[in-house]
């Protein structure tokens, strides 16, 4: 990638570990992709001079982080993430696992991780990566009313495939809210957590930074 020859360098063999932490405390991102952007260019991964924004994918994104965090992720810890089991995860990823060769896969890249949420995640903003039960769905959008959910979902994703299912993936959950119009609404933010997502995205992110500065300082030492 081109970008990636811009490098201002203002700190050497180090991360700047104060000043991510006072980013966090104190400045007011209205997204995690412009928190990233904002360190990103203060590293010297791009140049905001030269290129706006608004003209980095989010798969350049990834690929900068890949250069700070070279680490793999382990499969199971996306078991985790989406809290569904191995098998329901296997079942759900299995046509894009399949499209992408990740078949037997057991690490993926951040780059390759990212894929795979954002299949996960669908369209759109990213919210908190948790399946999202039939009970729950029904008591924020249907004031519990099980009948009126299996007859909007089916008409969408099939009355058998809504059957079968006691869990949805963001993606499908932000199709039905779509379909209901209700993807701007308070039901929305409540099942999706978007405002929750954004604040712990930043701090999970920064601390992760900080953790793996210093675990680099220890090894320089050693």
């Amino acid at each position: 990638m081109d970008d990636f020859d811009f490098k201002r360098k203002r700190y050497v063999n180090e991360t700047p570990v104060l000043f991510i932490i006072v980013c966090l405390c104190n400045y007011n991102f209205n997204s995690f992709r412009n928190f990233l952007i904002y360190i990103f260019y203060f590293l010297g991964f791009l140049d905001l001079r030269i290129k706006d924004s608004s003209q980095y994918s989010d798969e350049q994104l990834v690929k900068y982080l890949e250069l700070i965090y070279k680490k793999k992720i382990n499969k199971k810890d996306l078991y985790e993430l989406t809290k569904c089991n191995k098998n329901t995860f296997n079942k759900r990823f299995k046509k894009y696992f399949e499209l992408k060769g990740y078949v037997g896969k057991r690490k993926f890249t951040l780059f390759e991780t990212y894929g795979i949420l954002n299949e996960w995640q669908g369209d759109g903003n990213w919210g908190m990566m948790q399946a999202i039960s039939k009970e729950r769905l029904a008591k924020t959008i249907n004031s519990g009313n099980y009948k009126n959910l299996a007859n909007e979902f089916s008409m969408l994703i099939g009355e058998e495939n809504y059957k079968s299912k006691d869990k949805f993936s963001p993606k499908e959950v932000k199709k039905l809210l779509d379909h209901i119009d209700l993807s701007e609404s308070r039901e929305a933010q409540k099942l999706l957590r978007y405002d929750e997502f954004q604040s712990i995205s930043l701090w999970v992110f920064g601390l992760f930074i900080v953790q793996n500065a210093l675990n680099n300082m220890h090894s320089i030492q050693q």
